[in-house]
């Protein structure tokens, strides 16, 4: 094997052992995550206001809920997380998916790939993003609405 065919052997298995890295490494944040929505209930959460907006204006922004939708998806109160912030259920969604990553690169490498194409998950990345802001948007108009 000449010099450049053992480097590219070399890079190519570098290349590789990185998204496994990587897909390990937000399996090991996502767990903990996961455990915590479990056994934490929304109510257990603490009682400050983090949003700026909401804390200014007395209106909810688009990410109002968020967190404390997926704590209750975590507990089983599916009709509080809607209630709370519809777009937990991505969020939740995305979490498991996290978990699940390294099984189904085993299992079935080609899904794995097709997910982790960055296509994928920039077109979930900005529906996400694009439905939070419509939501928020409309959730906004409505509490304005209801404030007159």
């Amino acid at each position: 094997m000449s010099n450049e065919e053992h480097i590219h052997t070399e890079n190519a298995q570098k290349a590789n052992k990185a998204p496994a890295f990587t897909r390990w490494f937000m399996c090991a944040i996502a767990v903990p995550v996961f455990l915590m929505t479990l056994f934490v209930t929304p109510g257990d959460l603490p009682q400050v206001t983090a949003c700026r907006f909401r804390e200014f204006t007395g209106l909810p922004c688009p990410g109002c809920g968020l967190t404390r939708s997926v704590f209750a998806i975590g507990n089983g109160d599916f009709s509080l997380a809607w209630a709370l912030n519809p777009f937990g259920y991505m969020v939740y969604a995305a979490l498991l998916i996290l978990i699940l990553m390294p099984l189904l690169h085993k299992l079935s490498p080609k899904t794995a790939r097709r997910i982790e194409h960055p296509k994928f998950i920039n077109a979930g990345v900005m529906f996400f993003f694009v439905g939070v802001m419509v939501f928020g948007l409309a959730r906004l108009t409505l509490a304005i609405i209801n404030r007159s």
